[in-house]
């Protein structure tokens, strides 16, 4: 093999032996449930908090993944089989104490288990897709942030119809929840739909009503007070301040007026 193919193969070598590091199925210890969190990057979740309780019986157990975002339980009693296991992640964001649900990697880990031969399960932190729960007050449908919007009048001449084309624009302000990177995020949609599943994070948003080619800048408030709205305003998504709920973020309440 040349030097230059073997170069040219080195930085994919090196990216396949990370992502096999990964995703390496870890043996599973008798009595115990273990695994690990990493967010979406592969990077290790340092500190979440792992809760396991009995199904049918009291005695709730918490751990903490250490700095490789790794975790085991005590050795559980098998005689309380079977067993619930969920893991959270405690936050805080922009003045705002945030607990955030961790998601099953792979696939959903809402059944019980019997601890007797061990078991491993993985968790990631996910702040966009598709989650595994239904949609509901407490969010769910997404992992993802959501926004709806709302009238701030109803006078003629200044309410905006529900079926009227806006473009949103959200600019993150630093780094989003999981410290990762946001991007410009320009949406048009109907104003009745709104805007599902946005990496969760702390944005800038804008609007413009669309008509006929031409774009006209509303005024943006998280409140529904009128003399509150500007060119602009913050968008910080509600969530939970307390762990052991099977919620994710729910929808957040947005008020647009004419200028």
């Amino acid at each position: 093999m040349s030097r230059n193919r073997l170069i040219r193969l080195l930085p994919a070598t090196f990216a396949s032996l990370a992502l096999c590091a990964a995703l390496t199925v870890e043996a599973a210890t008798p009595n115990t449930v273990s695994g690990r969190v990493l967010d979406e990057r592969g990077k290790p979740v340092v500190g979440a908090q792992i809760i396991v309780e009995p199904a049918m019986f009291r005695g709730t157990l918490f751990t903490k993944t250490d700095a490789q975002g790794r975790y085991q339980s005590i050795e559980l009693n098998p005689t309380t089989n079977p067993y619930y296991v969920y893991a959270y992640k405690e936050i805080n964001y922009h003045g705002r104490h945030y607990c955030v649900r961790m998601a099953g990697d792979p696939g959903e880990y809402q059944e019980a288990f019997n601890a007797k031969q061990g078991v491993v399960r993985n968790w990631r932190f996910k702040i966009s897709g598709e989650s595994d729960m239904a949609s509901s007050s407490n969010g769910g449908q997404w992992w993802g942030g959501s926004l709806a919007f709302e009238n701030v009048s109803t006078e003629d001449g200044k309410f905006i119809p529900f079926d009227s084309i806006v473009e949103l624009r959200l600019t993150p302000d630093g780094p989003l929840i999981d410290g990762s990177v946001g991007k410009p995020i320009v949406k048009t949609v109907r104003l009745s739909a709104g805007i599902a599943d946005i990496p969760v994070g702390y944005y800038q948003l804008s609007a413009f009503l669309v008509q006929g080619g031409a774009k006209t800048k509303l005024r943006v408030g998280t409140t529904n007070r009128d003399e509150k709205l500007g060119d602009t305003t913050m968008i910080l998504f509600d969530g939970f301040d307390t762990c052991g709920h099977s919620g994710t973020f729910s929808t957040t309440h947005v008020w647009l007026g004419r200028p």
